[in-house]
Formats: C-alpha cells, structure tokens, sequence
C-alpha cells in the first residue's frame, strides 16, 4: 500500500507532556528547515503554550499548526493521522492510552514510532496489529527512546560487525548499563511501575525472554528466561553487576529483532544466540542492595493499592519531571559486547577462540535529552530514507524494533547529529 502524500511529514503526538515538549524542543533546534512538521494532543490552550516556547528556539515556528487529538476519541485520531506520514507518540502510560493511536495508524496507512518501554503493551499491539500493519506496509516502531535504543541498536552494531568483518554468526551479546545520571517524569515512573508489577507478578509468557519474537519462529529460538535480581562480578565490564530495572524489556525488544531476523532469512543474528542485560555497580554491597531494592520494591508494586499509594504520594504526577538544569547534567554509557561462534573446522581445536566485539554508546540525559533525540532520528528515517528502509533492509511493515526497521541507517542518522556510537574488537 503505498502512502499518498501527505500535509506533514510527522507530528508529535503528546506534545504538552513532559517527554512531548522535549521532543518538540529537540526537533525544533536540530532542523530549523526541510521538516514539515505539526504538533497535537487534548488541549488547544496548552499546545499553544508549548508553541509560544518553540517560537523562542525558532521564531519561524509562530504558524506552527496545531492539532487537537485525544485517546479517548479515534475519529480524531484518524483525522490526525490521515494528515501525516508519521506519528511520534510520547502519551504514556502506553497500556492506558497508547492503544487508539496504533489502531487508528493502521488504519490511514501511516508509520508510527513511541516511546514506551512497556512490552506488555507492545505484545498487545503485535497480537491485534502486527498482521494487518504487515498487508498494508506500514511501519510501527514501540520502545525507539532510551527503551530499548541503545540495547537493541548496540546489539546490531557487534552483531553487523563480526558478521561484515568475520563472516561469523554471533552466539552471545551481554551489555551493561555502565554509568547513569538522570531523573523520571511522572508518566515514566507510572509507565515503570507498569513494568515491575508484571515482571514480579508474572508467570509463563511475563518472565518468557522470547514472549515478544514472532511465533513462526519461536521454536527455534533458544528458551531464556528475562533477567532477575542477581549479583555477579563481570571480567570484561570489570565491575559488580546487578539488576536493571528494564533490563527484561529491553532484552524482549532485542530478542524480537533477532526472532523477525530469523523469520526473515532463518538464521537470524545467529542460530546460538542469547542476550542478557545487566547495571554496573561501584561495588558489591552497592549490586546487593540494589538487587534487593528491587526485589522488595518490585513484590509491593504488585499489590495494587500499594502500589496506587506509592504512585500518589512519592511520584511525580504525569506531566512533572526534573529541571532543565538536571536534564543539563544527565549522562549514560552502555557497553555491549558480542561474542562469535567459532569459526568452522575449528571446534576443538587447542587455539580456537571466538572473535569478540564491544560497542559503546553513550550521551546526555537518557530519558530527555537521548529519548527526544532517538524519537526524532527515527521519524526521520522513515521521512527521509523510507526506500532505504525497503530496499536495504528488507522491511515491509509490522510491528518491529529500531534495530530490525532502522538499523544502520539509524545509526548513520546518530553519528551525523554527533552521537557516540563506536564499535571496534576487543
């Protein structure tokens, strides 16, 4: 189904939000031109506030248009996606109102890309929508921000480069939050609760690492269980590792583009191949407490009005977050470091060692500096490099991930706006 032309090339969906106006914000100081571009949500008064803030960046942006659209209305949804060629979403939490948004893009025909990390709702979206986004070539990209960017795109980057300059399969990638400076907004937090409640909570398909790889092919995957609060000294990052609290959504979301790989040209990354995610700690008794933290945590969000209590009484309400001043100072580096199999005729060999990769990806505050920065650049590609997308990595449509629909061309999008991106052999 090929997409007629359309009034704007994206429009940023949740735009009074606290992830929204940074996203708009970030669009307006990176591309003053060549971007047609709108903004939409529930309340006129506010996305004209939030347009008096844009005009500030880029006085040019006084007739950006604006475009009411609310969840709780899929006529208006439709309208507003009739209009463009892409949506970004940042209206969370997904699981409450992401839902109309996917249903009324594929129905218009137009691509989409969010900002969740809630793979409970991705699994919905893949189970209702994935088929008929396939028929109809239309691209939806959930968890494209800090979830699940830097895990699913660091992994294509080693997987891609011992393929390319080893011609090897990859058998393992493992990667490391290594350091972290950030704060949450409330519709975060609200949106990690989500995410903890069913990873405590949860049974069979929850705690399944392969709950969200198509089921074509999800005999053929290795079985693995998400990561669970445990404490270990890793060599190779040379710190303490402990749990990360999205660690079992992101490891979902590469597992899926190593699955939609596999069901597109059988092998996938390779037919060994496992993932796991971890967070680096200054020491052991740090990792303890941490795992425990999260264990503790974790079972008292699965008690609902626990977890209500705690969400009204010590959270920010959506809409809230930190200050400019602390975005400013926010900071992350992830290490990923994918292992080979062995070259053929080698097993057993005395000398036979698998070739080793590390990437590293690093940047500004993860949740709103690097989300509002990989939401955009992702938009982008399908805008800017939509044929690409097709030809070069063989993408036609469905529920996918940034590394399966985007790929390198992300990661060229990246590197040109500056981003530390690298990957090299250990």
């Amino acid at each position: 189904m090929a997409m007629v032309s359309r009034e704007y090339d994206l429009i940023i969906y949740g735009a009074t939000g606290f992830t929204g106006l940074r996203t708009c914000q970030y669009l307006a100081r990176s591309y003053t031109e060549g971007v047609r571009w709108a903004i939409a949500g529930r309340s006129v008064q506010k996305l004209e506030e939030v347009r008096e803030k844009l005009v500030a960046i880029n006085p040019a942006l006084s007739s950006l248009p604006i475009i009411k659209a609310d969840a709780s209305s899929p006529e208006s949804l439709e309208a507003m996606t009739a209009q463009t060629k892409v949506v970004i979403s940042t209206v969370g939490p997904f699981m409450q109102y992401g839902e109309p948004l996917v249903a009324a893009c594929v129905k218009q025909g137009t691509h989409y890309v969010d900002s969740t990390g809630e793979a409970p709702f991705v699994n919905n979206i893949i189970h209702k929508y994935h088929k008929e986004a396939v028929d109809k070539n239309v691209i939806l990209v959930p968890q494209c921000g800090f979830d699940s960017v830097p895990s699913d795109i660091g992994t294509k980057m080693v997987v891609d480069f011992i393929r390319k300059e080893y011609g090897l399969p990859t058998k393992s990638v493992k990667a490391s939050l290594l350091s972290f400076r950030g704060a949450a907004s409330g519709g975060t937090l609200a949106s990690i609760c989500n995410i903890i409640a069913e990873k405590q909570g949860g049974v069979g398909a929850m705690v399944d690492q392969n709950q969200l790889v198509p089921e074509s092919v999800h005999d053929k995957l290795i079985p693995a269980k998400i990561s669970m609060p445990t404490v270990h000294y890793d060599y190779d990052f040379q710190k303490w590792q402990t749990y990360f609290v999205m660690s079992s959504s992101n490891e979902k979301i590469v597992k899926r583009s190593h699955g939609l790989a596999v069901e597109a040209n059988g092998d996938g990354y390779g037919p060994q191949f496992t993932y796991n995610e971890t967070m680096s700690a200054s020491g052991l008794v740090s990792a303890a407490t941490a795992a425990i933290g999260m264990g503790i945590g974790g079972a008292a969000l699965t008690i609902g009005p626990l977890r209500r209590f705690i969400q009204n009484r010590f959270m920010p309400a959506p809409g809230e977050g930190p200050s400019d001043e602390a975005i400013a100072k926010g900071r992350f580096t992830v290490h990923v470091i994918g292992e080979s199999t062995l070259p053929e005729n080698t097993e057993g060999a005395a000398d036979a060692k698998p070739v080793r990769v590390l990437a590293v990806i690093q940047g500004g505050d993860p949740g709103y500096a690097e989300t509002c920065r990989y939401l955009v650049e992702g938009a982008l590609c399908l805008v800017k490099s939509e044929d690409l997308i097709r030809s070069e990595n063989k993408v036609k449509g469905g529920v996918l991930t940034p590394a399966y629909a985007f790929g390198q061309i992300l990661v060229r999008r990246l590197l040109d706006r500056n981003v530390n991106l690298t990957v090299s052999k250990l």
